[in-house]
């Protein structure tokens, strides 16, 4: 499920096809390598200014057989329609002026110093990429979670795609196949925009310390409006009430069987995708136990990159630490 030679295009693929400059390609950088998601996930344009219009498909329409002579019934699917919108996350930071003067690179040291600015905007996205809700929060975005709530046996809900793993308390994870591309689930920047993320270089700006004195910095503004839709929910599943604390004991869940079914619930729709399995630390050890396994077929350790990369049934196994350890239970 998962394409090679796949050419969908990434966040980080477009920002490069539209930034220029060392610190602007410096910055999507970091942000791909410190984001596991935005190595996979597609972007698109927004078709409503900050909010993306677009039609989920329930059913298909009926088609017959046609003699000669004889017509045939007109027929049309069935379809919801969604809306989904952007959140706008903005951060500012600044370093004394003077200081920064100093430095032989002054570009360069002012990046470094807004590096963990910039790792926590990356944290902020993918967590709500996973977990955000505009319920709670307005100006953010749904996350796969709110979308992905609620079990159901009928295969054509959204709740067929979420396989329950047992766990009854409040100390659950969640293993997540998603499955990216414009016919899938992929990632949203308003119309217009530059892919969402814009970095302004402020100059020199007047402040004050908490005494109100005043002093020279250097300022710089980052600003990333990012949202997200699911176009076919058919192509993305989620296993979840995953027992932390059973993982080392004998009533552990049983991962592999659980993953086989989640494969299997997505395999005929998400062909046209690329399929990545998202799992938290805990998880990815327990299973990188199992890859080493050689009676395990279905799991594969391998270094891609001169990284280690597990796979179940081809598809890539990759960590994401905003996965918790503490959902509550989905039924």
């Amino acid at each position: 499920m998962t394409l090679v030679g796949n050419t969908y295009l990434t966040l980080k693929d477009k920002f490069a096809q539209k930034q220029n400059g060392r610190i602007a390609n410096t910055i999507i950088d970091l942000l791909a390598s410190t984001n596991t998601v935005l190595e996979d996930a597609v972007v698109r344009e927004c078709n409503e200014g900050s909010t993306h219009k677009t039609t989920v498909r329930n059913g298909l329409p009926d088609v017959e057989f046609r003699k000669f002579y004889q017509g045939v019934n007109c027929s049309k699917g069935e379809y919801t329609q969604i809306t989904d919108s952007t959140g706008m996350l903005e951060v500012y930071s600044q370093v004394d002026k003077s200081l920064a003067d100093l430095e032989g690179d002054l570009q360069q040291f002012r990046f470094n110093e807004a590096s963990a600015f910039l790792e926590s905007m990356n944290n902020t996205v993918q967590e709500n990429i996973f977990y955000g809700s505009k319920a709670t929060n307005p100006a953010g975005f749904d996350g796969l979670a709110v979308r992905y709530n609620k079990i159901s046996n009928d295969p054509k809900s959204i709740g067929y795609r979420v396989i329950d793993g047992g766990g009854t308390g409040s100390d659950n994870t969640s293993i997540w196949f998603v499955t990216w591309g414009e016919l899938h689930t992929h990632l949203l920047y308003p119309k217009g925009s530059q892919m969402g993320f814009v970095h302004t270089d402020k100059g020199a700006q007047t402040t004050t310390d908490s005494n109100g004195n005043m002093y020279e910095v250097y300022r710089d503004h980052f600003k990333w409006d990012v949202g997200m839709t699911v176009r076919d929910f058919r192509s993305t599943a989620r296993i979840a009430n995953i027992d932390v604390s059973n993982l080392a004991t004998d009533d552990a869940a049983d991962l592999i069987k659980l993953m086989i079914l989640a494969y299997h619930r997505i395999r005929r729709f998400s062909k046209t995708g690329n399929t990545v399995i998202y799992c938290n630390e805990t998880i990815n050890t327990y299973l990188h136990f199992q890859a080493i396994n050689k009676n395990n077929v279905k799991l594969s350790a391998d270094e891609v990159a001169g990284k280690p990369v597990i796979s179940f049934l081809g598809i890539p196994v990759k960590c994401v630490d905003q996965i918790r350890n503490d959902e509550a239970r989905v039924v």
